[in-house]
């Protein structure tokens, strides 16, 4: 026996459907029987491509903003729409509707698309990771010097570059001799007046101290083991990987989903999402060149390993953000050196040290 809501609606209401397949509307006739919603076309010779019975459980209002009408939708077909202008019937319908299925399905809808995209953004930035290492190794030992010169000229409006020309003659002459050994062309290090105890390789075989680096270094062995590593980046061409990947990432994301980062948030973004692996790669690359370096220029292990002692401790708190904050080997690097080091030198005579220690004052 039928309910006092359905014999209140069981008279066919005029209503537009959209069957979800394309834009056309058609014109329908609804009726409440048995917990359904059953949509009858006025036109039976072009019908709707979409079931046209609708369990009451399983449909839901889409929006009730459509003048004082009421839109509904169904689990079965959640792009097909159902427009009820007749208020008899959108007052009987409403409160028979299911309240919560609609919500349901858009989270679900929401989960899935949001496991998609980050499924294919991390496709794009792992795929771009590796073609860009392979890429770096095509292009000449010093491409991208110039635009790393350029960046070491705006960091120095700030921080400007130390003058010292005895200590810029030891360090230079530090770094040909370790190059030496690899038959590599030497790079063109920069000291800049900072604080901020940090080293970092730029694209085109660039490395940049901060005076901050060397007050920290109490002994040049130190100051050497920190700088084979930044060569064996740039001589690995890392710096020139890194780069790319970002202009890679940035030409993907652009093609799969029409929107191109400027290459400051596409870096952001990949080492956000990737760098934990790719940079540990990188740093264990380094860390195998600038063993080599040490050794064959046999200079002692030790204090290197002491000062990556010190960042090691640093590391588990505040400070990590002053020296390699994105260096998070330290532990490790200062097993490798007391492990595999075999060097006994200073690295640097000692009236090259006194220079390279007042070089930015």
């Amino acid at each position: 026996m039928p309910s006092s809501g359905e014999a209140a609606s069981a008279g066919a209401r005029p209503a537009t459907l959209f069957d979800g397949v394309n834009a056309l509307d058609h014109a329908v006739l609804v009726t409440l029987s048995g917990g359904r919603i059953v949509i009858t076309p006025v036109d039976t010779a072009s019908p709707p491509y979409c079931p046209l019975i609708w369990p009451l459980k399983d449909s839901y209002v889409v929006t009730d903003s459509r003048r004082d009408g009421l839109t509904v939708s169904t689990r079965s077909v959640p792009d097909a729409r159902l427009v009820i202008d007749d208020r008899s019937l959108s007052a009987s319908l409403l409160p028979r509707l299911n309240r919560t299925a609609g919500r349901s399905d858009a989270r679900r809808s929401a989960v899935r698309w949001a496991v998609a995209l980050g499924a294919a953004v991390v496709l794009i930035v792992a795929t771009a990771g590796l073609a860009s290492r392979h890429a770096a190794q095509l292009f000449p030992a010093g491409w991208g010097g110039g635009l790393s010169d350029g960046m070491v000229s705006q960091l120095s409006v700030v921080h400007p570059v130390c003058t010292g020309s005895a200590g810029v003659a030891a360090l230079d002459k530090l770094a040909t001799g370790m190059t030496d050994t690899l038959g590599q062309p030497a790079p063109k290090i920069s000291t800049v007046r900072w604080d901020l105890v940090n080293a970092f390789a730029l694209p085109g075989g660039r490395v940049v101290l901060t005076s901050g680096l060397i007050a920290a270094s109490d002994r040049p062995e130190a100051l050497a083991a920190v700088m084979a590593h930044e060569i064996g980046h740039a001589v690995r061409r890392d710096p020139l990987a890194r780069m790319l990947r970002g202009r890679l990432v940035d030409v993907a994301l652009a093609a799969v989903f029409g929107v191109s980062l400027d290459a400051r948030t596409a870096e952001a973004a990949v080492g956000f999402l990737l760098d934990s692996s790719y940079t540990r790669d990188q740093e264990a690359g380094a860390d195998a060149v600038a063993l080599r370096l040490l050794n064959d220029r046999d200079i002692n292990p030790e204090p290197g390993a002491k000062f990556f002692d010190t960042l090691a401790a640093q590391e588990t708190g505040l400070a990590a953000v002053a020296l390699f904050s994105t260096h998070p080997q330290s532990k490790e690097r200062a097993e490798t050196l007391r492990r595999h080091g075999t060097g006994t030198g200073p690295g640097l005579a000692s009236g090259d040290w006194l220079a390279v220690q007042s070089m930015c004052k």
